[in-house]
């Protein structure tokens, strides 16, 4: 999710942050050009002391991309960096060692692109309202909404070598991005962008759509105008956290990952087993409890953003019998091309009948 940490909760959103660090690696990219490349290094920096470009007409080209966002942000040190390290030191981040990997660069965009000046910030929305069990369907399982439509690493990945490459402007100007698969803090940026404000659930909160949305983000060493940081809106609300049935949320703003369900079922090192006596809650891939009771995802006001068709919801397998023994055949046809690979069938299984277990135990 920032230190706040890159934990979407599994997405933005639920998403897990930068699970690869290698340059080049699926969805996270440096633009480079047969142009010379320009060296910005000596330009001054921004801060009131010299004007940047105006991005409404980068922003106009993102809608043409499908994003439904775009924020600005004056590249630098994140403002929740110190959190983010208190959070590692504290093992909040469980099994997930990757995410104190390349940590110099997670905190600090230019570790990653040298000269960085901006930090650019995209959201695209995903289905809020598949079809799903109701808790009463005891035989069903349930899948976390933004992995039931494509894999949206596979989605992000062109749009955002499109939007990189109109900054560069034919190799004028360098530029990194990456979606949730680079050592970025995607919250810290999304905020400081003014796309929306880190809410008390960890996610990041846009007060048009709410949280229901992947982010992607594009650095370089192009000058523009920075928007002004989102402001926290939350008030006095404690629904999420109220509403969290495994306290993963006692620390506000952040996700203790080793409580969190979406870790137990798709990122932990091992999968669970009904002895540890582990409430999933129905849940066997991800969990938007957080996101369900928020007022910003469920206000009759809240604006229903175009879904791009490579992410609308696809029909999954839900029964639990039948995704307690799945083999690796059964799992690819029922789940390639999603995010669901991410847990791999041996963990989707062991969830599925931990869930049973404890069903058939009440």
């Amino acid at each position: 999710m920032s230190g706040l940490p890159e934990i979407e909760i599994f997405h933005h959103r639920h998403l897990l942050p930068s699970r690869r660090s290698k340059l080049g690696s699926m969805g996270e990219m440096r633009n480079t050009s047969s142009s010379p490349t320009p060296d910005h290094s000596s330009d001054p920096p921004s801060g009131g002391r010299d004007r940047g470009e105006d991005p409404t007409s980068l922003r106009a080209f993102a809608r043409t991309l499908g994003f439904h966002s775009l924020g600005v942000a004056e590249a630098g040190r994140s403002r929740h960096a110190d959190r983010y390290l208190e959070w590692l030191q504290a093992g909040k981040h469980g099994s997930m060692d990757y995410l104190s990997r390349h940590v110099d660069r997670r905190i600090d965009p230019r570790k990653s692109l040298p000269g960085a000046r901006t930090v650019v910030v995209v959201t695209l929305p995903y289905d809020p309202d598949p079809e799903f069990p109701p808790d009463s369907a005891k035989e069903r399982g349930k899948i976390a909404r933004y992995a039931r439509g494509r894999d949206y690493h596979k989605v992000m990945k062109p749009r955002l070598h499109s939007l990189a490459s109109e900054i560069g402007a034919g190799g004028q100007f360098q530029t990194w991005y990456t979606a949730d698969a680079g050592p970025l803090l995607e919250r810290d940026w999304a905020e400081a962008a003014g796309i929306g404000w880190i809410g008390k659930n960890g996610l990041l909160i846009d007060r048009e759509i709410g949280s229901w949305f992947f982010l992607g983000a594009v650095v370089t060493d192009r000058h523009y105008d920075p928007d002004s940081p989102g402001l926290d809106q939350c008030g006095r609300c404690t629904r999420c956290l109220d509403a969290c049935p495994t306290d993963a949320l006692a620390d506000i703003r952040s996700v203790d990952a080793t409580k969190c369900i979406s870790y137990w079922t798709i990122e932990r090192d091992h999968p669970v087993d009904s002895s540890e006596g582990i409430t999933l809650g129905g849940w066997v891939f991800g969990c938007d409890i957080c996101q369900e009771v928020c007022p910003w995802n469920t206000r009759p006001a809240r604006t229903g953003p175009a879904i791009a068709e490579d992410l609308q919801p696809r029909a999954l397998p839900d029964k639990l019998r039948v995704l307690a023994s799945l083999d690796r055949e059964q799992f690819l046809e029922y789940f390639r091309g999603t995010a669901v690979m991410r847990a791999g069938e041996n963990r989707l299984s062991a969830s599925a009948r931990a869930i049973e277990q404890a069903r058939e135990a009440t």
